[in-house]
Parts: C-alpha cells; sequence; structure tokens
C-alpha cells in the first residue's frame, strides 16, 4: 500500500493547510475516552509552554474508536484556556485508520504526516498513556530537537513482575545481537527525526508481516541497526497494561521480533561489539505494589506443554535442549529452577528454527508458550523476597549469558535446512 492510498484525502488536505513544522505530536487511540484528555492536555502544554516559537502540530490518530474518543480529544484541548498562548499557531489535524492494519496503519500514518511536513522532531504517544504529562513529551522531544537526536526510546518505571517477556527474551536478545542496550523494544512513546521518519517511510518493509504485528519493535530495530544516533530517556510511571492472553503477546511480540531480524541480517549477522547507548535519567526504576500470581497454574502449563507439544518441539530444538525440558517438567515444583543457560539456548534455538522455517511459523511461536510459562514461574519464585538491585543484577547475568551464545545462535542462524 502506497502512501497515497493510505492517506485520506481529507487528511492530506489538512496536511497541506499546514504546511511544514518544526514539532510534530503525534497520538494514537482505540477506544481510550477514559485516557485521551490527559494525553492531548500533556501534549499542548509541553507545544505551548516548551516550543512557542516553533511551527508545531498535533495529530490524532484514531483506530475506528466507538467509545467517544474522539469527541473526548475536542473537550480536552487547552487552547484558548488557562493563559496557554503561543507565538505561533499550534494546529489540530484528525484522521482515522481502519482495517486489518492495526497499529501499523497507526504508526505508517504517524510517520508519513511527519515525512510530509518536515517536520525537525516528532514524538508518538498513545492515548492509553493515563499517566503522561508534559515532561513526558518534553523528553521524547528535546533530545531530537535540541540534541539531533534520530531516535528516542522511553524508559518507565515498572512494577517488578510487569514487563516479564522484554526483560527475560526482548531486551536481553537484542542487546547481545544489536551491542546497544535499549530497553524498551514495544513501546508506545517514541520520538524521531526528519531523517528517521523518511528512512521508515520509504523502506518497502511494511507489507512483512514483522512490520505488520510489531512496528514499533521495527522502528527500534531499525534504529539499532543503522547509523541513527539513539538514546533512551526515562519518563517514570506506566500504568500496567491490561491483561493480555499469553498466546497472543508471545504470537505478535516475538514473531515480530524474529521476523525483525530477518530484516536486518545484513547488519548483526557479522557480530556487533557492544556501544553505549546515552540514557537520559534512571536506566531503570522497579516499583513493588502487591500482585498476584499464580504460580502454580504456571508450572502445570509448563509441564503439560512440553508433554502435548513434544513431536514439535523435537522439530525445532536440539535433543539435549528438548532432553532438559523434559527433564524439568519431571521435577516437583519446589526443586523447579529454570537456569539462565538453558532459556538462552532453547530461545536461541526458536529464533533460528523460525528463520529456517522448519515448520509453520505461527505454530513455532505457540510453542515457545509453554517454555515461557516455565520460565516465568521460576523467575517469580526465584525473585519473590529480592530486592530491587538483586533483581538487577540477575538481569544482567542474564544480559551476559546472551552475549555468550551469541556465536552459538549466529552459527545456527547460517545454517541451512
Amino acid at each position: 500500500m502506497s502512501e497515497e492510498t493510505l492517506l485520506s484525502d481529507d487528511f492530506i488536505r489538512q496536511l497541506v493547510s499546514v504546511g511544514e513544522v518544526d514539532v510534530l505530536v503525534a497520538i494514537s487511540s482505540r477506544n481510550n475516552c477514559r485516557t485521551i484528555g490527559n494525553v492531548v492536555r500533556a501534549a499542548e502544554e509541553s507545544l505551548l509552554r516548551n516550543f512557542r516559537r516553533q511551527r508545531t502540530v498535533l495529530i490524532n490518530i484514531d483506530a475506528g474508536s466507538r467509545d467517544g474518543t474522539q469527541q473526548a480529544v475536542r473537550d480536552a484541548s487547552l487552547l484558548g484556556v488557562n493563559g496557554f498562548e503561543s507565538l505561533r499557531t499550534l494546529r489540530w489535524i484528525t484522521a482515522r485508520t481502519e482495517g486489518a492494519a492495526g497499529d501499523s496503519a497507526m504508526v505508517r500514518t504517524m510517520l508519513a504526516a511527519a515525512d510530509l511536513l518536515h517536520a525537525k522532531a516528532s514524538a508518538i504517544i498513545s492515548g492509553a498513556a493515563g499517566t503522561a504529562s508534559s515532561a513526558w513529551i518534553d523528553s521524547l522531544l528535546n533530545p531530537v530537537f535540541r540534541d539531533n537526536c534520530d531516535f528516542v526510546a522511553p524508559l518507565y518505571a515498572r512494577h517488578r513482575f510487569d514487563g516479564l517477556l522484554t526483560r527475560n527474551l526482548l531486551y536481553p536478545f537484542s542487546r547481545a545481537v544489536f551491542g546497544r542496550p535499549m530497553r524498551e523494544l514495544r513501546a508506545s512513546e517514541l520520538g524521531f527525526s526528519a531523517r528517521f521518519a523518511s528512512e521508515c517511510i520509504n523502506r518497502g518493509e511494511w507489507e512483512r508481516e514483522a512490520v505488520q504485528s510489531a512496528p514499533e519493535t521495527w522502528m527500534a530495530v531499525t534504529a539499532m541497526s543503522d547509523s541513527f544516533t539513539c538514546c533512551q530517556t526515562f519518563l517514570g510511571p506506566k500504568l500496567r497494561a491490561s491483561s493480555v492472553a499469553v498466546v497472543d503477546i508471545i504470537r505478535e511480540a516475538v514473531a515480530g521480533f524474529f521476523g525483525c531480524l530477518e530484516l536486518t541480517e545484513q547488519y548483526w549477522i557479522r557480530g556487533r561489539d557492544p556501544e553505549p547507548l546515552k540514557t537520559i535519567g534512571p536506566d531503570h526504576q522497579l516499583t513493588n505494589e502487591p500482585v498476584r500470581g499464580d504460580r502454580k497454574k504456571l508450572f502445570q502449563l509448563y509441564r503439560t506443554g512440553i508433554a502435548e507439544l513434544s513431536d514439535i518441539l523435537a522439530s525445532i530444538l536440539d535433543s539435549d535442549t528438548h532432553a532438559e525440558l523434559v527433564r524439568l517438567a519431571a521435577l516437583d515444583e519446589g526443586a523447579f529452577r529454570f537456569r539462565n543457560a538453558l532459556w538462552v539456548r532453547a530461545v536461541y534455538e526458536f529464533a533460528a528454527a523460525y528463520h529456517r522455517s522448519v515448520i509453520n511459523r505461527g505454530h513455532l511461536v505457540q510453542a515457545l508458550v509453554p517454555i515461557y510459562r516455565g520460565r516465568v514461574h521460576s523467575f517469580l519464585t526465584v525473585h519473590r523476597s529480592d530486592d530491587f538491585e538483586t533483581m538487577e543484577a540477575d538481569l544482567e547475568d542474564l544480559c551476559q549469558e546472551f552475549g555468550r551464545q551469541r556465536s552459538f545462535f549466529i552459527e545456527r542462524w547460517s545454517t541451512k535446512g
């Protein structure tokens, strides 16, 4: 789908009427009536306070909301009230995307708008970000606008048992492969330059499954795998996401990440030396509110999955890796520990098998679910009483293990058949 067919005539007319801008903030929304008002006010306050001399525009890209979200956007505007003024006009643009493309269409529309308006600095923020503040917007825009950074990833204060897929797989895996310690690969808040927007929008990868299922991950991987200046900036607390089935998370996030590895293979296959990544503010914060987790159920699902998927797992994993997973499933729950070395080897073997399409890719990714449940059970058990420093030290050990086994992964990935 070309940008001409992606963007509606009305949206293009709105863009043309605005002309070129210095700063753009795009708010994505999908049935966010209860939270988007706060996001709108935060974005407007940031632009009206800190970019008063610049040409600015706010864009709301809505994915077919039916709960009054777009009316909530209009009702929330600060323009003309509370003493907010700008030396230039702050413009508003709205658009809707429909169909199966979902988040990919929203992200592509935002990037196309930034490219067409030649925005020097742009930020994307989710309409679901109920804790967003004007400081969030400033933190995403300033590294681009004032320091010439190309891509800004966020950092959040998270519950210590939140974001477990990121902590156990996406972050340490990507750090080992790309050599940059970017913690958030599935972020709904991002900042980027005109150069980065142009590169993304002109890549012929938008119809690829990885980009369709995980566009934000694709943007982060693109930034890390090319000559772009990247940084990450601390935003603050982020509300815990509503419960999503583990199968759906694995299907979208892991399949998307594995697909992104294929798209950037020429970059990382030669091996990457670690590089520092500029971090603005703390590089992590963990909170400790009460949370319930059914560890016993996770263990039972691990056992059941390993038994039921035995033939599939045997086609994906080395015999030694498969045998060790079976051995763990036979242990009593109290003795069960999923060690870092085994977890890393299993994940790397899954990624390589995905690349080689040893079985249907959808079935392959779903076969990772029980193994991930076993890993999460072990993580919750080991860290149930640990302090934040101990948990961070364990994460660093996991990252180092991914790094130690990187040559094994590259060898497996490159093996044909």
